[in-house]
């Protein structure tokens, strides 16, 4: 049977489209810690897991040779499903859900594992073994475990290592969000050969502390679980003032470690607090802004981050240049036009499609990628050969180069691809800015309290 690390042509000609077009469904994917990646042997790649699919993409456009993944057995069911996982590279697990008389399957699939990384391809298994909707580490299995010890008896006194690493979303279904991805320190599995020789599960409960140990400080892991929504609610709203502060640039990197450090402290303050203390009247304080935002309709991270008066007045009134442009010059008219004809995806709400058919939210952002994904592939090749076709349309609207309007709508769709996060979340960042101001004015006790609550929420915070 060939093995699944084989090299395949195919496979090897998707990847960068996949890679791609996973970059592309980010604002910023931000990779950190890529010279921890061992060269001197085998290594599992052991992420945190909040998403169903996006970790292993975001696993695949980082790793150095193409990664086989291991994923649960129960989505494998149906053949045509199956081929499609096996082409991507990725393994069953069965677990005592699937039927006691699965297990016996993870013989196999353990040898496959193995042989990956004998033969010196990355192997990724989420260290959780299951999926989280909120950015908390949960208990690991020990799949992974036996896994690294059975295969470092085979390696002997070559290497083997797992690799924590962080990846952090921090919008978890919207696309256009920031990604995150902190890889850590490999952990050597040799250490461990003794204990694993004499008494397997103390070896395998120690690897499994370690890893936990070495892997919560490259995420954003709250480990209140009582305080949950309100320590992760002023890991936002908290975030531009503690970055002003601190005196740091607004990027993905900085906003992930000021919410990683908001939430440490308060994880510790909620340990030390007593029940009339800040802590709680800050818990309290935090629950009205949360009320006062629903109340409003409006977003938590929203009036945190909002623009003065005049930046939102300057930004709506270049737009509304922009739409006069569009409406009085045809050149302009028909450009836009063109654009958005060559690449209309950046327009579509399939976020809210999404919502609406898929029950588990930590699927949806996977469904949604792979919507966007393909759709922009189909749409791409299709509309390319119409434009090379009817390329007289554009002849007295543009320039006119024939048929290699074609060639140019392809490029144009890449392009805009790569720009549309920054285009359409400006987009959103101006609407919601506007939608504030005009709370202000026709909901100004409202909105006023809200501005109280949030000074609270600061003051609250900084007397800890």
């Amino acid at each position: 049977m060939k093995s699944i690390q084989d090299n395949n042509r195919l496979y090897n000609f998707l990847s960068p489209l996949v890679q791609f077009g996973t970059r592309c469904h980010y604002q910023t994917f931000d990779v950190h810690g890529l010279d921890n990646l061992p060269t001197d042997g085998a290594y599992i790649v052991a992420p945190c897991h909040q998403q169903a699919l996006m970790e292993p993409l975001a696993v695949l456009n980082f790793a150095p040779k193409p990664p086989v993944f291991l994923a649960r057995a129960d989505i494998f069911a149906k053949p045509l499903v199956r081929a499609i996982l096996t082409f991507l590279k990725i393994l069953p697990v069965y677990r005592i859900r699937d039927g006691q008389s699965n297990l016996g399957k993870n013989s196999e699939i353990f040898d496959r594992s193995r042989d990956v990384l004998l033969d010196g391809f990355p192997l990724c298994l989420m260290a959780e073994g299951r999926h989280n909707d909120r950015h908390h580490l949960l208990p690991m299995g020990k799949g992974m475990f036996r896994i690294a010890g059975e295969t470092q008896l085979m390696l002997g006194e070559h290497p083997l290592y797992i690799v924590p690493t962080g990846i952090d979303f921090d919008e978890y279904e919207r696309p256009y969000s920031n990604l995150v991805v902190n890889i850590g320190k490999p952990i050597p599995v040799q250490p461990y050969m003794n204990d694993f020789r004499e008494n397997e599960p103390v070896a395998l409960n120690a690897m499994r502390a370690d890893l936990a140990k070495a892997l919560s400080p490259l995420m954003h892991d709250i480990r209140n679980e009582e305080y949950y929504d309100e320590i992760y609610t002023l890991c936002n709203i908290l975030n531009p003032t503690i970055r002003q502060r601190d005196a740091l640039a607004d990027t993905a990197w900085n906003r992930f470690n000021t919410r990683r450090s908001i939430s440490l402290r308060l994880d510790d303050a909620a340990a030390k607090s007593d029940d009339s203390g800040s802590f709680h009247k800050l818990m309290e304080t935090t629950r009205n802004y949360q009320a006062l935002c629903r109340k409003l309709k409006i977003r938590e991270s929203v009036p945190a981050s909002h623009w003065s008066l005049t930046a939102t007045l300057l930004a709506s009134t270049a737009v509304a240049a922009l739409l006069a442009a569009f409406v009085a010059l045809p050149p302009v008219r028909w450009c836009v036009l063109f654009l958005l004809l060559c690449y209309p995806i950046m327009l579509l709400p399939t976020n809210l499609i999404t919502r609406r058919l898929i029950a588990d939210s930590q699927f949806r952002s996977s469904v949604n990628f792979g919507i966007r994904f393909f759709f922009s592939i189909i749409y791409t090749i299709i509309i390319s050969i119409v434009i090379a076709c009817c390329n007289g349309l554009w002849m007295s609207r543009l320039a006119d180069i024939g048929p290699w309007w074609g060639l140019v709508a392809v490029a144009l769709a890449h392009v805009e691809a790569v720009c549309a996060p920054t285009i359409v979340n400006a987009f959103k960042a101006l609407g919601n800015n506007i939608r504030l101001w005009w709370l202000r004015l026709t909901r100004k006790a409202t909105t006023t309290q809200l501005d109280n609550s949030l000074k609270a929420a600061i003051d609250g915070y900084n007397a800890l």
